[in-house]
């Protein structure tokens, strides 16, 4: 019972200490603005962590905890929607769907997840914070300004993938081994 207990202390403490850099590099992005897409990015390698370290229910717990304390948190409402809508539990999805062997369903359905997510988040910010002019800076693509960003936004949906899957790998096979001492 007492080796149980610690052992849910420790959790908790992982939990807690993830969760808090989560939102530091989510606050980060209030005063760093020229990394609004890179923040969200970091943070939401943070659930391959609890992921490998506790287990998928944790990283679940820890992304809502973290998409809901930055909501009242950080000033930058463009990072904060990002993470909430994609990059922070894309990184959960895509540990369970890289587990199954149809790569083409498998690929069919991250496209899907992310292109679903991306609209919702230029609608977002096309209609309800009004502020931000998501086109600013596209005007010499014309009335295709749209379908440019979209094809830009896949295309690093597909570097973002590939990335992840290599810190991921380096994370277990070399962060945990060389620096944590952990097999």
């Amino acid at each position: 019972d007492c080796l149980l207990s610690r052992g849910l202390g420790d959790v908790y403490k992982r939990q807690g200490i993830c969760s808090a850099v989560c939102l530091l590099l989510m606050f980060s992005s209030s005063f760093l603005p020229m990394l609004d897409y890179t923040i969200p990015t970091f943070a939401g390698f943070m659930m391959v962590v609890m992921i490998v370290e506790v287990d998928k229910n944790w990283a679940i717990a820890t992304y809502c905890a973290v998409s809901l304390l930055s909501i009242f948190v950080t000033p930058n409402y463009e990072a904060t929607l990002l993470f909430i809508l994609f990059m922070g539990y894309y990184p959960i999805l895509k540990y369970y769907l890289d587990q199954k062997k149809n790569r083409l369903l498998v690929w069919a359905i991250k496209l899907a997840v992310f292109n679903v997510a991306i609209v919702i988040f230029f609608l977002a910010f096309q209609y309800i914070f009004t502020s931000v002019d998501m086109l600013e800076g596209m005007e010499m693509f014309g009335k295709y300004a749209v379908l440019v960003l979209w094809a830009a936004a896949n295309l690093f949906f597909f570097i973002y993938d590939y990335a992840l899957t290599q810190l991921t790998d380096m994370y277990i096979n070399w962060f945990r081994k060389k620096i944590l001492r952990r097999k």
